[in-house]
């Protein structure tokens, strides 16, 4: 259902928050990354914690593939609502396998021949979150930027997918900046259109499971400041 569907939600009752990383983990190992601002859920040590009091420290509201600013970036992710706003708070998500469907031939074509830089700080994501210098430039050191095919094939579907996201892709190799500009803006455009999206309303003990290779995603930011809105995530590799 995954590999047909790209993301899979499960009703409240489901799974807790103590093990709905056992019940996500069949999908392949953990994947465990957590930065200064996403700490470990203390209540499940296999779940980091996107909170909303630490929200003017995340890049949760800008399209992004989780750990896509990594070459082994996580294959699967899940999250887990904890604790949810009254209003507001939904999480969108996009299918870049449906986007490449959608592409003119000949455009599809021209962009499978294209290679696309990631990088973690492409938005300021490392820039944001370590503000001690000297974590930051270790940070870097350890995720420097990358280069992949602007279009990917899954390993398993076999489906194609457009493998850019605007947190971390730089910029398009071998081309003049304004035409990188240009292509990823017609493509960021793309991936957020009502065709390639739909938007989850979270409910507490709600859970979503998604292929985080070709599905993005984005916090939306409506709820009122200072409003609790706690998610437990795990991440996986195939």
């Amino acid at each position: 259902l995954l590999q047909r569907r790209g993301l899979v939600l499960f009703e409240p009752g489901t799974v807790t928050a103590e093990n709905f990383t056992t019940f996500a983990g069949f999908l392949g190992t953990f994947f465990h990354y957590a930065g200064p601002h996403t700490p470990r859920a203390p209540e499940n040590p296999d779940a980091t914690m996107i909170d909303s009091s630490r929200d003017n420290r995340l890049r949760n509201h800008i399209w992004h593939a989780d750990g896509g600013f990594r070459e082994d970036a996580p294959a699967f992710t899940a999250l887990f609502g904890k604790v949810i706003p009254q209003g507001g708070g939904d999480t969108m998500f996009a299918s870049a396998a449906h986007v490449y469907d959608m592409l003119d031939p000949l455009f599809a074509q021209y962009l499978e021949s294209l290679t696309v830089v990631q990088s973690p700080d492409a938005t300021g994501h490392i820039t944001e979150r370590y503000l001690d210098p000297e974590e930051a430039a270790q940070a870097r050191l350890k995720m420097p930027p990358f280069e992949m095919p602007l279009v990917r094939v899954h390993p398993a579907s076999g489906r194609k997918w457009v493998a850019v996201n605007e947190s971390y892709a730089c910029y398009i190799k071998g081309v003049s900046r304004v035409h990188s500009q240009n292509i990823l803006g017609i493509l960021f455009d793309m991936i957020k259109s009502p065709e390639a999206t739909c938007r989850i309303e979270w409910r507490e003990g709600a859970l979503a499971v998604w292929d985080n290779r070709v599905v993005q995603h984005r916090a939306v930011k409506d709820y009122a400041p200072g409003t609790a809105r706690i998610l437990y995530r795990c991440t996986m590799t195939a």
